[in-house]
């Protein structure tokens, strides 16, 4: 799926020096650089490409508490107090709509677990709050589908992935990080064992501290380096329709299909819990050490 994501300026020049070095433009590389760079912490953000151009805005958008492990919730529910207050510190829309989440289900198995997590479960304390259980038809809104029921957060909320990473990686730099994109790390500048620094296709950097947030590219960048990172590249589906009538406010998930509709009136589909593993070494290594994929993000 082709997007075309916000531009964003580079820096005027490559820094000799900073505290910390963030590999990679994603939307993990651009939180991370700009939560540095408002602290005071000198940071460069390096992107081999262009910033938020690779799986950062080509995910589904969701921003979700819903269906997540119970050690995962309170992260979750912290990350979305950030994402509502990234528009307001950096005065730039990130695309973030607290419109709620949907989840249904054609299994009555599904259904009990749901509700066993948010009546009377261990996520009862965090599920309580902002999930309401729902039953057919107020499950399956403007569907015809054959669910049976679900459960809705209305808190839960999407961001828009052509428009997030490149606002923030924006408010990093307005904080005094150095940005730069078609700016590929090659490896780690190391004397007696520590990090001093990073090598870019345009020079060296110093640097004390690195952080690798390249996704897909992070494997590889660590096996130079004698570390072996176990991460398997699963290749999933979505598209972009063109503008539609609204079917739900918020994002949809059913068994078969997931969507979200964009800012534009378009929407994002997806094909929920399924996925390719490409056939080669690395893949069939990963394939053999892996749990079938969940729902994205």
């Amino acid at each position: 799926m082709f997007i075309n994501v916000d531009a964003v300026h580079d820096s005027p020049a490559l820094p000799e020096q900073v505290d910390v070095v963030v590999i990679g433009g994603g939307i993990v590389g651009t939180t991370a650089a700009y939560e540095l760079a408002r602290q005071g912490v000198s940071v460069a953000l390096l992107e081999k490409g262009l910033i938020g151009a690779e799986q950062s805005s080509r995910n589904w958008g969701w921003v979700r508490q819903q269906n997540r492990d119970m050690f995962e919730l309170p992260l979750a529910m912290y990350s979305l107090d950030r994402w509502e207050a990234f528009s307001q510190e950096i005065s730039r829309d990130v695309g973030f709509r607290r419109n709620g989440i949907v989840y249904t289900t054609d299994s009555q198995a599904t259904l009990a677990k749901w509700g066993g997590l948010g009546a009377t479960g261990p996520g009862a304390r965090f599920y309580q709050p902002y999930v309401e259980w729902r039953r057919s038809p107020q499950a399956r809104p403007g569907t015809t589908s054959t669910c049976i029921g679900g459960v809705w957060s209305p808190s839960d909320a999407q961001a828009e992935p052509s428009m997030a990473c490149s606002a923030i990686a924006t408010g990093a730099r307005e904080h005094g990080a150095y940005l730069h994109q078609n700016c590929a790390v090659r490896g780690l500048d190391l004397h007696d064992g520590r990090v001093s620094g990073v090598w870019t296709e345009h020079g060296l950097i110093k640097a004390s501290t690195v952080i690798c947030a390249g996704g897909a590219w992070s494997s590889r960048f660590c096996r130079r380096h004698g570390v072996e990172l176990p991460s398997a590249n699963i290749m999933g589906t979505a598209l972009q329709t063109t503008a539609a009538p609204e079917v739900t406010p918020g994002c949809l998930i059913t068994p078969r299909v997931a969507l979200r509709r964009r800012l534009d009136g378009s929407y994002t589909l997806a094909l929920p819990g399924l996925g390719r593993v490409e056939i080669s070494p690395k893949g069939f290594v990963m394939r053999a050490n892996s749990t079938p994929p969940t729902a994205a993000n």
